[in-house]
């Protein structure tokens, strides 16, 4: 470790200071003991962060040869400023040990400026004082200074554990929508497999239409055999999963009144449009979406009241739910917060749709969301 630019533009402007204040007083004598003593000390500060207990003990040393040579020692302010910097930078930046250690060498360096000086107990008692403030002051520092760090790397410890469990639920998410959609593709594809049985059964004498029948169904049930062996993969160790049908449009009203059973009362206006026979996918992601809005509804908001509304509007489904707020401020958020609302978003993609969420003028919070549908024939 090298000294710092500060250190060195420190150390290098004490030591000009030094030879100024030694060449500029005359009380200041013999020049050579002095100039000598109080350009160690100044120099020596340059290795302070780097060396800080080593340090201490060249300004001490340099000090004592400064009065036992001769200089009065009541004359230069070296002999002050470099001690209570030298003394502060091992409080500050060294360990608790190595502070009282500094300690001790500088007491025992002032108890001898002051049998060599002969002047009483005051010169001892004055830098006392001082070493004891500069204590305070550098173990006050270090105190502050750590507790920002721990606070920092807390916060940084904090942002990874979000981002994991970010990752985390948007890998529950899509397992979760993959077991769906498997529900959904078997169920189409059970019923191309039916009514190809059906369609040879009735082809009459046609070869041809026949063989075409046969492999369809052949296929189809190879299919929903690969489907079968995917969905023990994905909801292998998770006995919560159901095996019944997703439910789609036609389950809404359900899902209004568990909503108000739990606190929050829906006014819904469904589109009659949506009467008319639409992809089972959308339908799951349109009901599955609805769900989760509502949810972030009872999770963060103080409303007990939301409004839900559902479109077909130019092939596309479009839903908005959204409540007059305001967000609860009595606590943290609840668990998973934010990550609904991103398995919302992946539900969309899966169709090629988008979701928008964001707060409302009035303090709310509104969900919206469109998704792409071919009507089935």
């Amino acid at each position: 470790m090298r000294p710092s630019r500060f250190d060195l533009a420190l150390s290098g402007l004490l030591t000009a200071w030094a030879v100024a204040e030694v060449l500029l007083t005359p009380a200041l004598e013999p020049k050579a003991v002095a100039l000598t003593a109080e350009v160690a000390m100044a120099a020596a500060l340059t290795f302070r962060r780097v060396r800080p207990l080593p340090t201490v003990t060249v300004v001490a040393a340099a000090g004592c040869l400064d009065t036992l040579g001769g200089v009065p020692l009541d004359q230069g302010m070296m002999v002050i400023v470099a001690p209570i910097v030298a003394l502060y930078t091992v409080c500050a930046w060294a360990s608790t040990r190595d502070a009282f250690v500094a300690v001790a060498i500088f007491l025992t360096a002032f108890g001898i400026q002051t049998w060599s000086f002969r002047n009483g107990i005051g010169n001892f008692l004055f830098g006392l004082v001082f070493v004891v403030a500069t204590l305070v002051a550098g173990l006050t520092i270090r105190a502050r200074t750590r507790e920002a760090e721990q606070t920092r790397e807390a916060a940084v410890r904090r942002e990874t554990q979000l981002e994991l469990e970010a990752r985390d639920a948007a890998d529950r998410e899509r397992t979760r929508i993959a077991r769906e959609l498997h529900d959904v593709i078997s169920h189409s594809v059970t019923v191309m497999v039916v009514q190809a049985g059906a369609a040879e059964r009735v082809s009459g004498a046609n070869p041809a239409a026949m063989e075409a029948m046969r492999n369809i169904q052949h296929v189809g049930r190879q299919a929903l055999g690969e489907l079968s062996g995917l969905l023990g993969v994905l909801r292998d160790g998770d006995e919560s999963v159901g095996m019944g049908p997703q439910p789609g449009l036609d389950a809404l009203p359900e899902l209004f009144d568990r909503s108000a059973a739990a606190g929050v009362t829906v006014a819904a206006s469904i589109g009659p449009e949506l009467a008319r026979r639409l992809p089972v996918g959308p339908q799951l992601a349109t009901f599955r979406i609805l769900q989760e809005a509502l949810t972030n509804v009872r999770k963060h908001s103080l409303a007990t009241s939301a409004r839900a509304e559902v479109r077909l509007v130019d092939g596309v489904l479009r839903l908005t739910v959204a409540d007059d707020g305001p967000a609860r401020s009595d606590g943290p958020p609840a668990p998973g917060g934010g990550f609904g609302l991103r398995g919302a978003v992946e539900r969309a993609k899966v169709y090629g749709g988008t979701v928008d969420a964001g707060c409302t003028p009035t303090g709310g919070f509104r969900v919206c969301a469109a998704i792409p549908v071919q009507e089935s024939r």
